[in-house]
């Protein structure tokens, strides 16, 4: 029995086998099923929400199904901080870290 492998054919390029091939078809199918879920879940949860109204905790039969609280969040202005702050402050606490995307290709690129 025959083992498919992918193949390197340049430095950061690999030439996928059928195997991985299918698996690439079975992410494309998912991500679409992920997508026509989203868009009911978000519907859903649209109508939810305006059952809340101002309210943060929703019964049904007498018991807690849902909470929808207020959230207070602070965030770093980094684009106000390079307006302000000299470059040497900027660079100084500035962290840089690598990370890796994946992505799909469109067909038509």
């Amino acid at each position: 029995m025959g083992v498919n492998m992918s193949v390197e054919i340049e430095t950061g390029v690999v030439d996928f086998d059928a195997n991985t091939a299918a698996w690439l078809e079975q992410y494309k199918s998912a991500q679409v099923k992920i997508k026509e879920l989203q868009e009911v879940a978000d519907v859903a949860r649209a109508h939810i929400e305006r059952a809340l109204g101002d309210n943060q905790l929703g019964m049904f039969l007498n018991r807690p199904v849902v909470r929808y609280t207020f959230v207070e969040t602070r965030r770093f202005d980094t684009k106000r901080a390079r307006e302000i702050l000299p470059i040497q402050v900027i660079e100084a606490l500035e962290i840089v870290s690598t990370s890796r995307r994946f992505s799909l290709v469109s067909e038509d690129s």
